[in-house]
């Protein structure tokens, strides 16, 4: 053999991963550089079957591919597993090597990671994490949910609290969606303490070396920021042009044998997460936490009383980012009273948070905004029947599944079973950000028909029913909701009251209302029903 590797080593790595004699004698001889055909020939075999053994030999070393690179990439792997074990050659040289690695020196490299000093609870989350990682050795486990809930600092968090559990430990953010050959290249280099190797160009070969690096040591690799890496404006969990490589990379971290673990922290949940669950994939939501909240509210040297922090809770969920926000604002507009806040306001979007939820609802597909907008009609829960009812364009109950199952996976919409069914509802947050999204566009179309005279340059006005017959509900504990009819007469009557009189453009919306009503529904939507109500709920 041309490799400096015994062959009763490589015979025991081999017959590990369950290759037979007849491959075994294959693979020395290829090893040691001998043609197909030549090998062929002297073990009295054609050279179909030859590449037959070899073939399987690949397999049962994950490597995938096609060429004369599986040779050499097999090379490597026998080559990485001798110099771990035995310490030799270049990779056991220098300050914090990969030999003291194998001793038990651990490694950290915590990148861009936030400063977890202040943690607020999670104590019930860290024991489920902690349980899945450390003791059943999951091999991936995704943290998941809206921007604004606490997964970074969460992960952190855990990540310091079970660091002695791993021999290197690592945090990333994907923020800024670098090519995955790039990543795991770094990757690659970091595991070998910056000695710079012979990284693979080969996206194949680059996550086969890191799947047999993270089987020799135990690794604890977080993944932040992971949904920027996939596409936006589509249905969730498909991957940005170029991005696909992460696809590989998760399907092969959780279908092979390994000792580490990814931790995947990402507001979208991937496709293939879905089909990959099991005892070694499990995912995590953050749970509403009351604990947190009240921790969030007392080091703004706030007490809300439990009512109020019930309230609190029901309007923003759990997201934190929000809480603490609206907590600075109570101590700098309200004088420490929590109560004054709620009864000035029922929801309470800071620009930043504004921005946060944007960045969200932009996202989503256009199919995806469409239902996002009945549900902030119906200011209820919405069952999939009465979707299907009012949505005028006929999806079929396949796509619209499709669509709403996109949106779980986005953390945007929760399932719940009332009166018998399964309906669908947005957090607190998104319902009250898609309501106000909803209201300026409709404001703007009533302003265009008043304009143009007429409905060729509208939408939502046409595809949408602005007041639609589910039962209106209280709000949480009997806080009254504003319909969207009322949230846009608001906005129009202020617009209407600074023209010369309100007369004028309610005349042309009557007009316009009044050509619309010998059109069919398949003509001009919901247009005419709208204008009528927007008209009377204008005209008191």
């Amino acid at each position: 053999m041309t490799t400096p590797i015994p062959q009763n080593f490589v015979q025991t790595i081999a017959k590990q991963r369950g290759v037979t004699d007849a491959e075994l004698e294959t693979v020395f001889m290829a090893l040691d550089g001998q043609s197909t055909g030549t090998i062929a020939t002297k073990l009295g075999i054609s050279d179909i079957a030859v590449r037959k053994r070899l073939g399987e030999v690949y397999k049962k070393f994950q490597i995938r591919g096609n060429g004369p690179g599986k040779l050499s990439e097999l090379r490597h792997q026998l080559l990485f597993s001798y110099h771990i074990d035995h310490g030799t050659s270049d990779f056991s040289r220098g300050k914090g090597s990969l030999l003291k690695m194998a001793i038990g020196h651990r490694q950290e490299d915590w990148g861009q990671a936030p400063d977890v000093s202040v943690f607020y609870g999670r104590t019930e989350e860290l024991t489920t994490l902690k349980q899945w990682i450390v003791s059943d050795n999951c091999r991936l486990v995704a943290l998941l949910g809206l921007a604004g809930s606490g997964k970074t600092t969460l992960s952190v968090q855990l990540a310091k609290q079970i660091q002695n559990e791993f021999d290197f430990v690592i945090w990333r953010s994907l923020r800024s969606t670098p090519a995955p050959s790039d990543f795991l290249g770094s990757l690659i280099q970091l595991f070998y303490n910056q000695q710079k190797p012979d990284v693979p160009l080969d996206l194949n070969t680059q996550i086969s070396r890191l799947v047999e690096y993270l089987r020799k040591h135990r690794c604890l690799v977080i993944l932040d920021d992971f949904e920027a890496v996939l596409r936006p404006e589509e249905l969730a969990g498909h991957y940005r042009e170029g991005c696909e490589g992460y696809r590989d990379l998760i399907v092969r971290l959780c279908e092979v044998n390994h000792n580490s673990c990814l931790l995947l922290v990402s507001s979208e949940e991937p496709t293939e997460l879905a089909l990959q669950a099991g005892e070694k994939v499990r995912s995590l939501k953050p749970a509403i936490s009351e604990e947190i909240a009240r921790e969030i509210f007392q080091e703004k040297g706030l007490s809300p009383q439990d009512r109020e922090l019930e309230i609190l809770l029901s309007r923003y969920g759990g997201n934190l980012l929000a809480l603490k926000i609206v907590a600075t604002t109570i101590n700098e507009f309200f004088e420490g009273n929590v109560l004054k806040l709620l009864e000035a306001t029922a929801l309470f979007i800071e620009e930043h948070i504004s921005n946060l939820l944007a960045q969200q609802f932009d996202r989503m597909s256009s199919s995806e905004q469409e239902i996002a907008y009945w549900i902030a009609i119906a200011q209820s829960p919405i069952s999939l029947a009465t979707l299907r009812e009012q949505m005028l364009v006929n999806s079929s109950l396949s796509d619209l599944l499709k669509n709403l199952d996109s949106l779980g996976r986005r953390s945007l919409i929760d399932k719940i079973s009332e009166g018998g069914e399964t309906v669908f509802m947005l957090q607190p947050l998104i319902v009250q950000y898609v309501a106000d999204r909803l209201v300026d566009q409709i404001r703007s179309e009533v302003l265009e028909t008043v304009k143009t005279q007429g409905i060729e340059r509208i939408r939502l006005l046409k595809t949408h029913k602005l007041s639609i017959n589910i039962a209106k509900r209280k709000g949480n504990k009997g806080e009254p909701i504003s319909s969207i009819l009322e949230l846009v007469k608001n906005r129009l009557q202020v617009l209407f009251a600074k023209t010369i009189g309100s007369e004028e453009p309610l005349n042309i919306l009557n007009k316009v209302a009044s050509d619309l009503e010998d059109k069919s529904l398949l003509e001009v939507g919901y247009a005419r029903e709208n204008l009528a109500q927007i008209i009377s709920e204008i005209q008191g």
